[in-house]
């Protein structure tokens, strides 16, 4: 019968006669056969899968070889809070060895799982009489350097939305013990909560100079001491190639103060009186503007106003909340979230 005009030429069998022939050094071609068995492979995957996606059931995944790839260790949680980001070790027991070493390769971005701090939550100590805690959880705050953290108000509010997704505690204020003394933290519905904050202290001035450009500051100490800059040169436009260079000689030298290093951080005051921020640590480079910044910043801002009250601060993870208040503590407001929740390899962690 004659093919019709327009009409696709006939199918040749499949089969030897059907492969074709390459010469050497050509790229590969489709051919049927390579069809057919893509095709075949295709069906059989779908023959594995469920209505909801991949059978994963043992004996039925395609690759029969699988096996787990990590040695069951510790739980992990990891998420974030008041704009920093955290690792939380689930160790209700207290019997996980943590070394510097091995806090430094957990919070490591490329190495390890990343974060701004670990903290491990543990079941409280039973205390006697004024000692005794008013919570059931206590939080050790470690820096992801691996040294000690007295408390941490963001790392706090991170435990207690852990604890309410959980279904360990509900929404609401709930006290977690640190090493500096039960902290109170408010969790709402929505997931955000409110935390106490060291009260920030204005120490002084001093100038940096950054992009070529020399700035006045103000020194806030949370603890740690910020320089904080209020700038009209848009944050976003500072080039850091270059480390900042701040004037130390004028550092204070005072108990509790960390000197001679501080945070620098450069603070643009936007038309509706909110803050847009970005901080530098004089060693490790461009650092994430968190709840301790924010503090700062806000109360060098109030400062030179002549006034105490609220401020919002710009953050990737949301606006923060600071509450200033000359008679009372500060409060940070945030959101805060639960990203992951998983298992360590037990060996990788004993390696670190």
């Amino acid at each position: 019968m004659d093919r019709a005009a327009g009409a696709p030429p006939p199918r040749a069998p499949l089969g030897p006669a059907a492969v074709h022939r390459q010469s050497p050094g050509s790229p590969p071609e489709k051919t049927r056969e390579g069809v057919a068995g893509r095709a075949a492979t295709a069906a059989r995957c779908r023959s594995s899968q469920g209505p909801e996606g991949p059978d994963l059931r043992p004996g039925r995944w395609s690759m029969t070889a699988h096996r787990p790839a990590v040695e069951p260790g510790p739980r992990y949680v990891k998420g974030h809070c008041g704009g920093d980001g955290f690792l939380l070790l689930l160790d209700p027991g207290n019997r996980v060895a943590l070394t510097e070493d091995a806090i430094r390769g957990l919070c490591h971005p490329r190495t390890g799982l990343g974060g701004d701090g670990l903290l491990r939550l543990t079941a409280a100590g039973p205390g006697k009489g004024s000692a005794r805690p008013r919570g059931e959880w206590f939080v050790d705050c470690r820096d992801a350097d691996g040294s000690h953290s007295l408390a941490c108000g963001p790392g706090a509010g991170f435990v207690a939305r852990y604890l309410t997704v959980a279904g360990l505690a509900g929404p609401g204020a709930l006290w977690i013990g640190t090493r500096a003394g039960d902290q109170r933290v408010t969790v709402d519905a929505k997931g955000r909560t409110t935390v106490e904050m060291p009260t920030p202290l204005v120490l002084g001035t001093a100038g940096v100079t950054a992009d070529g450009q020399s700035f006045p500051g103000t020194l806030v100490s949370l603890g740690a001491l910020h320089l904080v800059c209020v700038i009209d040169t848009p944050v976003s436009y500072l080039d850091f190639t270059k480390e900042p260079q701040p004037d130390t000689a004028a550092f204070p030298k005072a108990v509790g103060v960390l000197v001679p290093s501080a945070d620098m951080v450069f603070v643009n005051v936007l038309p509706r009186g909110s803050l847009r921020v970005r901080a530098y640590r004089p060693g490790a480079g461009e650092i994430r503007a968190g709840g301790a910044a924010a503090c700062a910043a806000a109360a060098a801002v109030q400062h030179a106003a002549g006034r105490r009250e609220t401020t919002v601060v710009e953050n990737v993870t949301g606006p923060l909340t600071v509450a200033l208040d000359a008679s009372a503590v500060t409060l940070l407001t945030g959101s805060a979230g639960v990203a992951a929740e998983g298992v360590l390899d037990a060996r990788w962690l004993a390696a670190l």
